[in-house]
């Protein structure tokens, strides 16, 4: 009995060392406290669970994903809360399609909420799934066909569909009638700001209420803009005050050194970077800052070595696939070159000259001409009549395939 006892205290003393660890951030001691732990208890998935989450946040995601396997092998029967976090790891790790799948299994037996669903929606949604997206919608339209957060997703899909001027419309409308709701701000400002309307992105921020415009997030989001103004001393300012009250943020340290690189100081930057990967290993904005500074000094060899580890990392990483589809193109990877571009177009992240180059290679290549010919309208409505844009809808129209013409006599039929 008093064995028993003790090993009941050994466990729940690893368990405890292990969310200790993970507050320090000290993920892989965590882990070896959460593997001790599962080893006393063989029957208890929790402790695998957490080692799942240890493992996440060090960056490993395959062994994270073993863990869940074995936490699954204890607690057969697909339980939501395995195959959730599951499904999240998929996605972290870049196997979205398999996150997907994992997801719709549960959507489709109705246990997942309403949040899920629409993170689910937004998934579906840049991976080009729009008809999949709007289904895992539906459940929350049916049951309340004005939710907000519903709209902010469709609003989302309308944008990757190309129906620019009804998501336009439908983001207006609810900032009208939610004037506090954050996600739709936060849509259309981002919509501003990959639409090349950097300046109405800016203003969009700055009608925040105090409250709101002090969130990490909003700071990180305005201090991009900045840099997109090339007012990078300001962002350098608003970053530095987050980094103070966050000083192991990983985001908001990495998105300071690309900061610090756009003022010419290398050597901070630098600094930053190996403070970020010291803290988060495979980070990818880190990664993809030293891929900067590797190209600026002519290492174009470095450069992509660095931004491929940042695609491993995360291979939605929207600043790094937008420097490899350059890359790509002029090395004459043509194909390459337009499987970049596309996945920033599906993530919505696609600037407006992106998306003339999407359209302009499905032109060349007489492929997804429909697609194309929404980006190069959306272009032309920008600029009527410019000319490299009227080119290119022109070869996507001249590429379209030619309804056939009846053949034989055209019979009339009619009444006298």
């Amino acid at each position: 009995m008093a064995a028993v006892h003790a090993r009941s205290e050994s466990y729940e003393a690893k368990i405890a060392e292990g969310r200790t660890a993970i507050a320090a951030l000290q993920p892989e001691r965590a882990a070896r406290s959460f593997r001790e732990a599962a080893n006393l208890r063989t029957e208890e998935i929790e402790p695998l669970l957490l080692l799942a989450e240890a493992y996440r946040i060090a960056g490993n995601e395959g062994p994270a994903i073993l863990a869940l396997k074995e936490a699954e092998a204890i607690s057969p029967g697909n339980d939501p809360t395995i195959q959730k976090q599951m499904a999240d790891l998929y996605r972290r790790g870049g196997h979205t399609e398999q996150a997907i799948s994992t997801l719709v299994v549960l959507r489709d037996t109705q246990q997942l909420t309403d949040p899920e669903l629409l993170s689910l929606a937004r998934l579906q949604a840049r991976q080009g799934s729009l008809d999949e997206a709007f289904k895992s919608l539906e459940p929350i339209q049916k049951a309340r066909p004005d939710d907000a957060d519903a709209k902010v997703v469709e609003a989302e899909i309308l944008l990757l569909k190309g129906e620019e001027l009804l998501a336009a419309r439908l983001m207006d409308r609810l900032i009208t009638e939610n004037p506090g709701l954050m996600e739709a701000r936060m849509l259309r400002v981002r919509y501003f700001l990959n639409s090349g309307f950097t300046a109405e992105a800016e203003q969009d921020l700055l009608t925040l209420a105090e409250e709101d415009a002090a969130r990490p997030e909003v700071i990180l989001l305005h201090a991009r803009i900045l840099n997109r103004l090339e007012r990078p001393a300001e962002a350098d300012t608003l970053l530095s005050k987050l980094v103070a009250a966050e000083p192991t943020g990983v985001e908001a340290l990495a998105m300071l050194a690309e900061t610090k690189l756009l003022l010419g100081q290398n050597k901070e930057a630098q600094g930053l970077v190996d403070k970020v990967l010291r803290l988060r290993s495979r980070f990818p904005r880190a990664l993809y800052v030293r891929a900067r500074a590797l190209e600026a000094q002519g290492d174009k060899d470095g450069a992509v070595e660095n931004y491929s580890y940042a695609l491993s990392s995360d291979p939605r990483f929207a600043p790094a696939l937008s420097r490899m589809w350059r890359i790509h193109r002029d090395a004459g990877h043509k194909m390459e070159a337009m499987a970049s571009l596309e996945k920033i177009f599906f993530i919505g992240e696609a600037s407006l000259e992106e998306k003339v180059a999407l359209a302009q290679m499905y032109a060349e290549s007489k492929i997804h001409l429909e697609r194309g010919r929404k980006l190069i309208d959306e272009a032309l409505a920008r600029e009527p009549g410019n000319p490299d844009y009227v080119a290119i809808k022109a070869a996507l129209t001249e590429a379209m395939p030619r309804k056939k013409k009846p053949k034989g006599p055209i019979i009339l039929r009619g009444g006298r």
